[in-house]
């Protein structure tokens, strides 16, 4: 041993040499992954692998913002103008979440630059949606928005924890 310590002296050093738990364990939440943050990239790989090897499915995920956005220009001209703006609005948001993963964003900046708009495009179709009663909608909003803003908070925290050459595309989005 060090010194002629015996083996509990030698762990009790040892561990008031790492300091306080609470102090050390949110040091290491800092810089390793949490069981929370693999679970969001395994899930989020597994989503992918589901999507890309059913050719059908990319093709309909392609579709549905284009069939939202001709249902609404239907709608318009049709005179249901409440129903189009709906449709115009789910169109819009259905089209930046489906077509993202086929966006050539494979760097850091595009990356965050498609994050903003991202954002700004769903709050501006949620506003859209809601017409003049956003304000006293506001709740439901948020509601629809937290589940976003949860993965995007927990990808904000792997993005800082991993280097860019680890980022799966989900990162980038």
């Amino acid at each position: 041993m060090n010194g002629g310590a015996t083996g509990a002296e030698a762990d009790r050093i040892a561990i008031a040499a790492l300091g306080d738990a609470k102090t050390v364990n949110c040091q290491y939440r800092n810089v390793l992954l949490t069981s929370a943050e693999e679970r969001v990239l395994r899930d989020a790989n597994w989503e992918a692998r589901a999507i890309c090897s059913r050719y059908w499915l990319k093709l309909l995920l392609r579709g549905v913002p284009a069939t939202a956005l001709i249902a609404a220009a239907v709608l318009f001209f049709g005179g249901q103008s409440e129903a189009a703006r709906i449709l115009f609005a789910a169109g819009i948001g259905c089209g930046v979440m489906f077509l993202a993963p086929y966006l050539p964003i494979y760097t850091p900046s595009r990356g965050r630059v498609f994050r903003r708009i991202k954002w700004a495009v769903l709050v501006c179709a949620l506003l859209a949606a809601f017409g003049p009663d956003a304000a006293k909608f506001s709740w439901l909003m948020l509601s629809c928005l937290w589940p976003l803003v949860w993965i995007e908070w927990t990808r904000a925290s792997i993005r800082r924890k991993l280097r860019v050459a680890e980022w799966p595309k989900q990162l980038y989005l």
